[in-house]
């Protein structure tokens, strides 16, 4: 096999790739040889059809197959020859195949850059003081009873206000017609949260159980669905039920229905312990951001156009995620907007654990089997599963283990590099760290 690699850009390569004729004239053989075995052709006996009629009748067809047989063989095969280690699938053009000749093809791929890494020691991070004020507690006790709120349907005719709950069914309509994915039943919706188009929530306000409102809006002028932008459309709506959210009171018996609490006091005492436990990870986290920053900043060159998209689809995928954990409605985000402004935050995020990766191999810092089997046990515990049960879904989610170890070989450099951080105590309020899980996933 013959390759030859041409060098587009610094993470780009086309590979030329030629398998030997005698290869793919043994390739054709042994296809028209299992042809002739199957097919039938009039006049013949099974297995004796010639050569010459078979090229004639099935020459495109067994050529294909030819090629999807040998061209991802001799491409692993060429990448391995020349030492490549490509980060996504093969652009495959140029296929050229004919009889008495050999197979040629072009594989281009992008690749991880090669990069030398410096200045990424002793770099300066602020260490603030974390405090919990009785404010903060407050917060979480009210969180807490959110969480074990109870939605109760009024037992009056009551008519809606704003805050109450609504369940309901509705139908939209536009021009008379019935609107493609207007429909929903059973829609929960809180009046005020302006979850659904602009002017919807407020019709159904005075309106009690039972009622059937039409509802007339017209869709943002920005609105993703094009043929929607701008355009007037009536909801025929059916409120099924209206509630209201109650709470529980604030006592002893609430701390019990919390936990292993015996008095709100108790309650009160953990949950200031855990704020200032969790203050001081997210400040942790919040230096090893900087690091990451800093190292970014030092550090220029290109990086695979692939693992940018990629990055993007995995950021979009997250704000799609928290807008529905919201109660987002009937007004999607323009997803292709998210991604551009997404763009510069990926790119650096893919420059990052590039970097990552660098200072790991000059360190020499790996990741044990056993600091993986330490991992899979502590996120199991949190996820109140068995170390086997998260294994496996790792696997069916990923496919292996790999993106999960490398995860863990990033925050191992992290440590690394934050340990030789000079530390500048700082008396200002810390402010909101960026999550450990904010950084790059593959």
């Amino acid at each position: 096999m013959k390759v030859t690699v041409e060098e587009i850009n610094p993470v780009k390569r086309a590979l030329k790739i030629e398998v030997p004729s005698n290869i793919v004239s043994r390739a054709l053989d042994d296809a028209y040889e299992d042809l002739r075995r199957r097919v039938k052709i009039p006049g013949f006996r099974p297995g004796k059809a010639p050569l010459t009629l078979l090229e004639q009748r099935f020459s495109q067809d067994v050529t294909a197959d030819v090629i999807r047989q040998l061209v991802p063989d001799y491409y692993q095969q060429a990448v391995r020859q020349v030492g490549l280690a490509p980060v996504e699938a093969p652009t495959i053009e140029k296929v050229e195949l004919k009889k008495d000749n050999p197979l040629s093809f072009t594989a281009t791929v992008e690749i991880k850059p090669t990069i030398q890494v410096h200045d990424y020691l002793g770099l300066s991070v602020i260490r603030r003081k974390h405090s919990v004020g009785e404010e903060d507690v407050e917060k979480a006790i009210e969180h807490l009873r959110e969480q074990m709120a109870q939605l109760t349907a009024y037992e009056d005719d009551h008519p809606i206000v704003e805050q109450d709950f609504v369940l309901m069914d509705f139908i939209g309509y536009r021009e008379g017609k019935p609107l493609e994915g207007g429909k929903a039943e059973g829609q929960l919706v809180q009046i005020g949260s302006k979850t659904l188009i602009p002017g919807f929530e407020e019709q159904l306000a005075g309106h009690r159980k039972g009622d059937q409102v039409k509802v007339d809006v017209t869709f943002p002028a920005d609105y993703t669905k094009k043929d929607l932008a701008g355009q007037p459309v009536a909801f025929q709506v059916i409120i099924r039920e209206v509630k209201k959210k109650v709470l529980p009171g604030l006592d002893d018996s609430f701390a019990q229905d919390v936990g292993a609490f015996k008095t709100l006091e108790e309650l009160k005492t953990k949950l200031h312990q855990e704020i200032l436990e969790r203050l001081q990870r997210e400040g942790v986290q919040t230096q090893k951001q900087e690091i990451m920053d800093q190292i970014v900043a030092r550090h220029d060159f290109e990086v695979p156009r692939s693992l940018v998209q990629r990055e993007m689809e995995i950021l979009t995928a997250r704000a799609e995620q928290r807008r529905r954990q919201a109660g987002g409605g009937l007004s999607p985000p323009d997803s292709e907007k998210e991604r551009r402004e997404y763009e510069p935050l990926a790119k650096a995020r893919v420059k990052g654990w590039i970097l990552l990766e660098a200072i790991a191999k000059k360190e020499g810092i790996e990741v044990r089997e056993e600091e993986v089997q330490q991992a899979l046990e502590r996120m199991a515990k949190e996820m109140r599963m068995t170390a086997a049960q998260l294994k496996q879904l790792l696997l069916k989610r990923e496919g292996s283990l790999e993106p999960f170890k490398e995860s863990l070989l990033e925050e191992k450099v992290l440590d690394f590099l934050l340990s030789k951080a000079v530390i500048e105590e700082s008396d200002e309020p810390a402010g909101r760290a960026r999550a450990a899980q904010d950084r790059p996933a593959r």
